[in-house]
């Protein structure tokens, strides 16, 4: 009663309806994630910070006005600060801002995570931003100080640890660094889920406001430094260099700013904190050795006294691009319903903070077959368990990475293709990458049919999404090994299989949904990469499927699904329906959408919603619950799904970091604290970026140079000297509508240089190293994958030709062709090319055709 009446008390004090049960402030990684309780009483920018998994964290944040200090953050019990009045906390999908009343100042606080998705450097890099600002609500001037304080909690949750610590002064910075001075590369403890090495970070800029009145102490403790700034208002540059357990004398570290006699800040006070580890994370394939993945940004300098400049100084365009991204998402979501840019705002840092962004390529030579670097992202399965790109949690994020960067799919899907592509053991897909060093990976046999689903219908999805098929190419004869399983096992799941649920599901119609959709994604791939005949057959198989499917799964007044084959009065959350409508299949008939949507406008949801099913009623699922909105034929219900989905996103009345899995009556937290699950909510906005129906294999790395032009440049994404940077952001945002355009400029560019590679052949001289003949790229599948064959576009009449030698432009996209020509080229090799361009614009034309077609529409 006292938490449910807390609910009420913060709804009252704030006028605002939406209150999770757990606020985002610095989350950007697994191991980086700082969340403010909202559980536990009236005041809870008072109460200590937490972990994901709830354990103790306790920043602390304090404001000196008129010589009396006030807490914004944290809870400093010794000597205790005056409490700050908390008028409004505004939730964004990359911010959180509070707003509160100290005396006569109004402080405004930003706790930045940046969203990077056209930017992988940026988004690599675990740090967020703590910026204030201070008006004065008379109008007048007072005297104000600041501080911002971090400690050893941060490390690990055994306080008896010993820490070491640093200060450095590099060009127009102060950073403090603190470590475990015993640290054990990759250990992860199981109770407190912290990793046993890496540094934290606190730093600030010693340019900008206040910055000549910045002091700090490092390794004193906490009392000693807050209770120097609330006597002074300042610190005194000193270090304690006994070091010592985390909790022995709590070693503090702080910044503090003595603003002066303000009645406002001319622009905001940024602390900079991080958590950095390197290596991040280790993965093999079968018969390779281990290699030590760094994240992305070490590629530019594994230096702290390079990249936390660089972070620094470029919070002014972060704080821009961030408010961007925010309006476009909110945006997006509020066409649908407020309450579901609720959502998606609660989601989105969660999601990313599951994450993180590796590379072979820092500190060695490790590039791959097209001289790019090797980049990988890994997914922890957070808040069920320490699993690795667990199959079942990607399917739910998927939507997420569709909408932001389609590309961000590919970079999850390749570790889990890598480590099967030579399985002889396992005809279905694993479940995750095995392991805490993610060595090749065996799947539970009862996860088969679900996870082979899974993989497919992502594959698809994200070679769908960003126009890069190459993933499907690579591993094609994988991904077809996979769908002849689930042809021969789908469409009748047996007693011991599971569902995504990790529920028996024998006969369970979700489940064999799923599969026959896998296969009817298999047979477009096909089409793209395989021979004809593998796509007429996986096209046949999909449709006989879903025919006995439909026939078996109806209940007898043919009015709605069944859970189970046979079960007349059992009912079912069918969510897998979702594939169906994303990839547009249409496999499964209308008139099941319409039935489905009326059960679930007809059922009486608990307190919370829906169960997964008749057997779980009170066992709700948030992500599913978002996909069977999605596939809803009529808003009404729509929005009655995300508005259930919603209440429980609200509820602060027991603990917990937006969970995926919850009792529906009580709204106990069942599993999926904090999960990258969440990646579901939006389901609805990635509907419109899977509309592509064609596949290309050719990845951004085909039209770069060889390695030794690679080069990343500053803070920005990868990019290649020798191709201007407007095409690899189109690319990378997903070929896709544009995006096609610049697709088949690929494509030429592709058979352009391929002559030139040809040619130097001739000559024993070696371009692009690959272990791939090139002679063999074009044959036909017979147990290896092959390059989709370029298409045909001689037989178009074109328009007028382009320039020779100038920049063709598509949209926005420039693409600078080359001007020089290889050793032994032809006039007539010239001639071809240029008329390759000439037809590309007629190509253009009737890619333009398609892209135009609206958006899909609900109808009431």
């Amino acid at each position: 009663m006292k938490r449910l009446k807390t609910r009420h008390h913060l709804s009252t004090l704030t006028g605002q309806a939406f209150w999770p049960a757990a606020i985002p402030l610095a989350v950007r990684s697994p191991y980086f994630s700082l969340w403010l309780p909202t559980t536990v009483g009236d005041t809870p920018l008072r109460e200590s910070t937490q972990f994901w998994n709830g354990s103790t964290i306790r920043p602390v944040g304090l404001a000196r006005i008129d010589n009396i200090t006030y807490e914004w953050l944290g809870n400093s019990t010794n000597p205790p600060g005056s409490a700050v009045k908390l008028t409004s906390i505004q939730l964004t999908p990359t911010r959180t801002i509070t707003s509160v009343l100290a005396g006569p100042m109004n402080l405004t606080i930003t706790y930045l995570s940046p969203i990077e998705p056209s930017d992988w450097v940026k988004q690599s890099m675990p740090f967020s931003y703590v910026a204030l600002e201070a008006n004065s609500i008379d109008g007048n001037k007072h005297d104000v100080q600041v501080y911002f304080d971090i400690d050893g909690e941060w490390l690990s949750g055994d306080g008896s640890n010993i820490i070491t610590w640093s200060t450095q002064h590099v060009v127009d910075v102060d950073i403090e660094q603190v470590q475990l001075a015993s640290p054990v590369v990759f250990q992860e403890e199981s109770d407190d889920n912290l990793i046993d090495y890496g540094s934290v970070w606190l730093a600030m800029s010693t340019t900008g406001t206040g910055a000549s009145s910045i002091t700090w102490q490092s390794g004193n403790r906490d009392v000693t430094s807050r209770g120097l700034f609330t006597h002074t208002g300042g610190l005194d540059n000193s270090t304690n260099s006994t070091f010592r357990a985390i909790l022995s004398e709590t070693p503090t570290f702080a910044f503090a700013i003595d603003l002066g006699l303000i009645s406002s800040t001319p622009s905001s006070i940024v602390w900079n904190i991080g958590y950095t580890r390197d290596p991040a994370i280790q993965f093999a394939t079968p018969g390779t050795q281990a290699q030590n993945c760094s994240l992305l940004f070490m590629t530019d300098s594994p230096d702290p006294d390079d990249y936390i400049p660089a972070f620094i100084s470029d919070y002014p365009a972060a704080a821009q691009r961030a408010p961007a991204l925010d309006q476009k998402i909110i945006h997006d979501a509020s066409n649908i319903s407020n309450d579901y840019a609720d959502l998606v705002s609660l989601a989105a840092r969660q999601v990313m903070a599951g994450v993180e962004l590796t590379t072979t390529l820092a500190g060695t030579s490790s590039v791959n077959e097209f001289g790019s670097p090797e980049i990988y992202m890994f997914m922890k399965d957070i808040g069920n368990s320490r699993r690795v790109n667990p199959v079942e949690i990607m399917y739910q994020a998927l939507p997420m990475f569709l909408y932001l960067n389609a590309s961000f799919g590919n970079t999850l899907l390749s570790p889990l293709l890598a480590t099967q592509e030579f399985s002889t053991t396992l005809d279905a897909a694993a479940s995750d990458l095995e392991g805490s060093t993610h060595v090749h990976s065996r799947s539970l046999a009862n996860e088969g049919l679900a996870e082979t689903g899974n993989m497919l219908i992502m594959t698809l999805a994200s070679a769908r999404a960003s126009g890069d098929g190459s993933l499907v190419s690579q591993y094609y004869s994988l991904l077809r090994q996979w769908a002849s399983y689930l042809v021969e096992n789908t469409l009748h799941p047996g007693p011991d299989q599971d569902s995504a649920d990790f529920e028996g599901a024998e006969d369970n119609t979700n489940l064999a949904l799923k599969g026959i959709i896998g296969v009817r994604a298999m047979a477009e791939m096909s089409a793209a990469v395989g021979p004809q005949s593998d796509a007429e057959l996986f096209n046949q198989e999909a449709t006989t499927l879903i025919g006995e499917w439909t026939r078996l799964a109806l209940s007898f007044d043919q009015q709605h699904v069944v859970a189970k084959y046979g079960e007349e009065s059992s009912w079912t959350l069918l969510y897998n329906l979702y594939a169906d409508k994303l990839l547009g299949f249409n496999l499964v008939n209308s008139s099941i959408y319409d039935k489905q949507t009326s059960i679930y406008d007809t059922l009486t949801p608990s307190t919370f919603g829906l169960g997964i099913d008749s057997d779980h009623p009170t066992v709700g699922n948030s992500a599913w619950t978002i996909f069977a909105a999605a596939t809803a034929t009529n808003t009404t219900v729509r929005d009655k799904l995300i508005s259930m989905v919603r209440s429980r996103a609200s509820f602060n009345g027991t603990s917990g970091i937006f969970p995926t899995i919850y009792n529906t009556s009580q709204g106990a937290v069942l599993g999926g604290d904090a999960s990258p699950g969440q990646g579901a909510m939006f389901a609805l906005l990635a509907l419109r970026y899977v509309t592509c129906t064609h596949l290309f294999s050719v990845p951004v790395t085909d039209i770069i140079a060889p390695p030794n032009d690679w080069s990343p440049v500053g803070m920005g994404s990868w990019r290649p000297k020798s191709v201007n940077t407007s095409l690899v952001a189109g690319l990378v945002g997903g070929l896709c509508g544009g995006g096609l355009l610049v697709a088949t400029v690929i494509l030429l560019v592709r058979r352009f240089r391929k002559r030139a590679e040809r040619r130097l052949r001739e000559q024993h001289i070696s371009v692009f190293p690959s272990s791939h003949d090139d002679t063999s790229q074009n044959s036909p599948v017979t147990g290896q994958a092959r390059v989709m064959e370029e298409p045909d576009i001689g037989q178009i009449s074109l328009p007028p030709p382009l320039n020779p030698g100038a920049s063709a432009s598509v949209g926005n996209t420039s693409i600078i062709l080359p001007s020089g020509h290889p050793a032994g080229e032809t006039s007539q090799e010239t001639q071809v090319l240029r008329t390759e361009m000439e037809n590309l614009r007629r190509v253009v034309q009737r890619i333009q055709r398609v892209i135009e077609e609206p958006p899909p529409t609900y109808v009431d």
